[in-house]
């Protein structure tokens, strides 16, 4: 029997294998990412520019409760969990192929760290790549447990144990920081780009490691770990089957979810105080805030199950499929346009919450043309096809796979 060589390449999904509702969620995503991220100033100078000067304390006040009850937290959640689900795709795509996968996903998360790290030193302190690629080298350890097992740690991580890192930063003043925190504002008034860099290195979550990174690790890795679930037990690609469960997404996500979201508010502001007997409180929050997080998932999954729904929300779908090109673009637009020390307009101070808000979404109606247009001639985003280009490069073969070819 003659010997074969040829070799399955282990190429990126091609566009007719992608679950289209991801891609779409994914986009959404990113418009709540750039409404949480984009950066205002709750203290607009009296003196500001008339001109740019569009500020109403009323209003930017019930947009910063808005914001803190249906925004915060809540898009990246999403978009951790469908990191997660992205980390199923892949190590089912290697497994069918005969791929190694474990070197394979390695060097992807080596090259993603590597764009974390120029993002977050030399642009932009508020970079979560790093924790993805934190949280997704962890996920090689358990990609071979059970779906159940895999569902109770997501919600271990998610819940009780981001519950307990929570109560332990306010028991123990753990997220105390060295620095003077006046400097923060200064980040987006210094015209200095070496006083910006300085101040941007100060902050940055990974330095303050203590802090801040336990909480957004352990949040974040149980995301990605609810994310792969879905991915096992095959939601996305056959949501029909679980309409049950959405029903029961939405209804609690609309109701205890939003309520505490209103709790954490109240904690944040000072209208609520976290005394022993309200301790437990704390996991109900976080647990009511993933359902939130689940509740627009579901929510979403349901309207875009229709004809109308479908046409619509599948606006989302190309800003989607070039995630990582367009949420490193969105730090452009906030050094471009809020911070003083980069070429442009240098709103920070000089304008409110409502127009910050304004220009945001503009900008992500920008994002949906360019990612439509450049889809239309290429098969992904340019940062995308870079990364996966090396990923993908002489990625091993299994043995067994190897004696099947042979065996052909």
């Amino acid at each position: 029997m003659e010997l074969s060589t040829k070799i399955p390449s282990f190429q990126p999904v091609a566009k007719n294998q992608r679950v289209t509702v991801v891609d779409a969620l994914r986009g959404l995503a990113l418009l709540g990412i750039i409404l949480a991220n984009v950066p205002y100033d709750t203290y607009t100078a009296e003196g500001a520019n008339p001109e740019w000067f569009l500020h109403s304390p009323v209003l930017d006040s019930w947009l910063q409760m808005g914001f803190e009850l249906f925004i915060d937290k809540k898009f990246i959640t999403i978009f951790s969990l469908l990191f997660g689900f992205g980390f199923y795709i892949q190590y089912s795509r290697a497994k069918e192929k005969g791929v190694d996968f474990r070197p394979y996903f390695v060097r992807r998360m080596l090259l993603l760290l590597l764009i974390g790290a120029i993002h977050a030193y030399v642009f932009w302190w508020g970079d979560i790549i790093r924790y993805y690629v934190i949280g997704g080298l962890f996920l090689l350890m358990i990609y071979n447990l059970s779906h159940k097992r895999i569902l109770r740690l997501a919600l271990c991580f998610s819940v009780l144990i981001t519950g307990i890192v929570y109560i332990l930063n306010s028991a123990l003043d753990l997220q105390v920081y060295d620095y003077d925190y006046g400097i923060v504002r200064q980040l987006y008034l210094t015209e200095s780009y070496s006083t910006y860099f300085m101040i941007n290195a100060t902050i940055d979550s990974m330095v303050n490691f203590v802090q801040d990174s336990p909480l957004i690790l352990v949040f974040t890795f149980g995301n990605m770990l609810l994310g792969f679930w879905l991915g096992k037990i095959g939601f996305f690609h056959h949501p029909g089957k679980f309409r049950g469960m959405i029903r029961k997404w939405i209804g609690f996500g609309a109701t205890l979810g939003i309520a505490t979201s209103a709790a954490f508010w109240a904690l944040n502001h000072g209208k609520l105080e976290l005394t022993l007997p309200l301790i437990g409180l704390i996991f109900v929050i976080v647990g009511g805030m993933l359902l939130q997080s689940l509740f627009y998932i579901g929510a979403f999954i349901q309207l875009f199950g229709t004809p109308l729904g479908a046409k619509i929300l599948s606006v989302f779908e190309p800003v989607g499929r070039m995630a990582l090109t367009n949420y490193l673009v969105q730090t452009l637009f906030y050094l471009f346009c809020f911070y003083h020390w980069a070429p442009g307009f240098g709103l920070y101070g000089n304008i409110g919450v409502a127009p910050t808000f304004i220009l945001a979404i503009a900008f992500f109606g920008l994002q949906v043309l360019f990612s439509r247009w450049w889809l239309g001639r290429h098969a992904q985003g340019p940062v995308e096809y870079v990364w996966k280009k090396i990923s993908y490069q002489k990625t091993p073969t299994t043995n067994l796979q190897r004696m099947k070819l042979n065996r052909s």
